[in-house]
């Protein structure tokens, strides 16, 4: 009798635990190295996988989703867990403050990318002026959009950063601006964009965080917030944070 009262209360216990388990998804925007690699691993995973190291009975699910699907989900309150990576100054106004914010991740920055010998000698941004930038349509370019609004650039809107590199490379564009991290995983997967030169951009330095939606459980979204804390701490994350190129010393603050 006392064997079946021990075995009907480990059942008990194991029912109480999975009822207050939940899984919330994890939409990462970023669909291209070092965030999402072919094979299916990439930034993205990993720091999902990090995260749920520190979320007790609930975890979250990595969903890549194309960036203009999520703003619209976004915009009609239809999501209910976290997204990677995200910056709150690359989100327009009224999403940016309907939503919470962890402590950051790591600073990041955009870079000016040039083709070797073809670098503007006088300040920036007067020397952009009349050049033919390429942009990837849909993205916010925090000074560069006021200048394309003013007729001071030739803005030339794709799909994807590749596809400007390649424009580039062939001389159809001056210049394009991208992620410094997606230009590090590209340049190392294609030896042809070894003939272009990256210059930071002046003032593209920004904060990388976990967007937390407002439909979070209130303990979900502290353990969250609480796991990005300890990820400043983890030895596997800031592994994987060196082998991706963010060093130890820019990891959460603005670059210089």
């Amino acid at each position: 009798m006392a064997k079946f009262m021990r075995i009907g209360l480990v059942v008990l216990l194991s029912w109480h635990w999975w009822a207050a388990a939940a899984s919330y998804p994890a939409y990462n925007t970023y669909l291209h190295p070092p965030f999402v690699r072919q094979d299916g691993g990439g930034l993205a995973a990993d720091l999902v996988d990090a995260l749920n190291r520190y979320m007790g009975p609930d975890r979250f699910v990595l969903e890549n989703v194309p960036r203009a699907r999520f703003l619209a989900m976004a915009s009609q309150g239809r999501i209910d867990g976290i997204a990677l990576f995200l910056s709150p100054t690359f989100l327009k106004e009224p999403l940016a403050s309907r939503v919470g914010w962890s402590e950051p991740l790591f600073a990041d920055h955009n870079v000016l990318v040039f083709k070797a010998g073809h670098v503007p000698v006088a300040p920036m941004p007067a020397s952009l002026r009349g050049l033919r930038f390429g942009a990837v349509r849909g993205h916010v370019y925090r000074f560069l959009d006021g200048m394309g609004r003013r007729g001071e650039l030739h803005v030339d809107e794709v799909g994807d950063e590749m596809n400007n590199l390649r424009k580039l490379l062939a001389g159809r564009i001056d210049f394009t601006v991208l992620n410094r991290l997606h230009f590090r995983a590209l340049s190392e997967a294609a030896p042809e964009l070894q003939q272009l030169v990256a210059m930071p951009e002046l003032g593209g330095d920004f904060l990388r965080h976990i967007l937390l939606s407002p439909s979070l459980p209130p303990e979900t979204a502290q353990r969250a917030a609480a796991a990005v804390q300890a990820l400043q701490h983890d030895a596997e994350w800031l592994a994987i944070m060196e082998k991706a190129g963010v060093s130890s010393g820019n990891r959460t603050r603005p670059q210089p």
